[in-house]
C-alpha cells in the first residue's frame, strides 16, 4: 500500500469517525437550525417522553401494579416523595406509583439476588439475603438523590445565562412574566431542566396566581438556593419599585462569580484528591520500573551468591 492510499484512508476514517461524534455529542441539531431560520415551534421543555416503547409502557404498568399494596396512605409522606421527585424534575402523575413500585420490585429482586449469592457464594444465606433486600430498597432512593442533585446542578449552571437573557427581553420592553415565557421558550435547547420550571411559573401567573406567588412556589418546588434568591429579589424588586433589569443583571454577576468560585475550589481539590492514586497505585509502579532491574542485577551480582 503506497503513502497516498494510507493518507486518503486515514482522512477517510478521520471523517467518519467526526460524523458518527457528531451524532452524538452535538445532540439534535434540527430544532436549532429551524430557531436560527425563524421557522421553530418555540415549546417548553416536554416533562415525558413522546412515544413510549412497549417495554417500557409494560414495565410502568407493571410497576404500578406492585405498587398499589405499598402506595403511601397519609398526606404527608405522599407530599414528601411529591416533593423529592418535583426537585429531581419529575412531574409526572404516576410518578409516586412508579417509584414506589420501584421500591417493591428492586426490594425483591434483592432479597432474591442475595439470598442466591449468600447460598451458592458465601455460604451465608441469612446474611445475604439481608443486605441483598437491603441494597434492592434503597437502590430506587440511592437513583432519585442522584436525579435531584444532576437536577440543582444543571439549574444553577444554566441560570447565569438565563438571567443574561432576561435582561435583553426587560430592557426591550417585556415584563417579566413575558420575559420568562421567552426565555423558556429560547433555553428549551441548551438548558431544558431550567426552561421547563420557569414555564411552568409562567403557567401558573396564566392561571390565577400572582407573580410573587408564581415565584415563591418556583423556589419552594425546585428547591435550588439560587432560583429562591432570585425569586426573593425579583419580589423585593417589584414591591419596591427598583429596576428589574439592573437586579438581574447584578444577580447575573454574582451567581457568575460564584460558579468561578466553585470552579477554583475544584481546581484546589484535585491536588489533594490525587495524593490517594499517586501514593497507591502510581507511586509503586514507579518504583518497580526504576528500580527493579537494579535489584535483579545485585541479586545475580557475585555480593548474592
Amino acid at each position: 500500500m503506497s503513502a497516498l492510499q494510507l493518507i486518503l484512508f486515514a482522512a477517510g476514517a478521520v471523517g467518519l469517525l467526526a460524523v458518527f461524534a457528531s451524532q452524538f455529542i452535538g445532540g439534535d441539531t434540527g430544532k436549532l437550525r429551524d430557531r436560527l431560520k425563524g421557522s421553530g415551534q418555540f415549546a417548553a421543555a416536554p416533562t415525558e417522553p413522546e412515544a413510549k416503547s412497549a417495554i417500557a409502557d409494560l414495565a410502568s404498568k407493571f410497576g404500578q401494579f406492585a405498587a398499589e399494596p405499598f402506595m403511601p396512605t397519609t398526606r404527608e409522606k405522599q407530599s414528601s416523595l411529591r416533593q423529592k421527585l418535583a426537585r429531581a424534575g419529575i412531574y409526572s402523575a404516576s410518578s409516586i406509583r412508579l417509584m414506589t413500585g420501584a421500591k417493591v420490585i428492586c426490594a425483591v429482586g434483592g432479597l432474591v439476588g442475595g439470598y442466591l449469592v449468600g447460598a451458592f457464594v458465601l455460604d451465608m444465606a441469612f446474611l445475604g439475603l439481608a443486605f441483598g433486600g437491603l441494597i434492592g430498597y434503597f437502590l430506587p432512593l440511592l437513583w432519585l438523590n442522584m436525579q435531584i442533585k444532576r437536577n440543582q446542578k444543571a439549574i444553577t449552571y444554566g441560570l447565569a445565562d438565563t438571567l443574561d437573557l432576561m435582561v435583553v427581553c426587560v430592557e426591550a420592553g417585556l415584563t417579566v412574566d413575558s420575559a420568562m415565557q421567552r426565555v423558556g421558550q429560547e433555553m428549551t435547547n441548551t438548558h431544558p431542566d431550567l426552561a421547563r420550571e420557569l414555564s411552568i411559573a409562567h403557567m401558573e401567573t396564566r392561571v390565577g396566581l400572582s407573580r410573587a406567588e408564581s415565584l415563591k412556589n418556583l423556589g419552594q418546588r425546585t428547591g435550588n438556593p439560587a432560583l429562591q434568591s432570585l425569586s426573593a429579589m425579583l419580589v423585593q424588586a417589584e414591591r419596591f419599585g427598583t429596576s428589574i433589569a439592573g437586579a438581574l443583571r447584578i444577580h447575573a454577576d454574582s451567581l457568575r462569580l460564584k460558579r468561578q468560585l466553585a470552579a477554583e475550589e475544584s481546581a484546589a481539590k484535585a491536588s489533594v484528591k490525587m495524593t490517594f492514586p499517586l501514593v497507591l497505585f502510581i507511586f509503586p509502579a514507579t518504583f518497580i520500573i526504576l528500580a527493579g532491574p537494579t535489584v535483579l542485577n545485585l541479586m545475580n551480582s557475585e555480593l548474592f551468591k
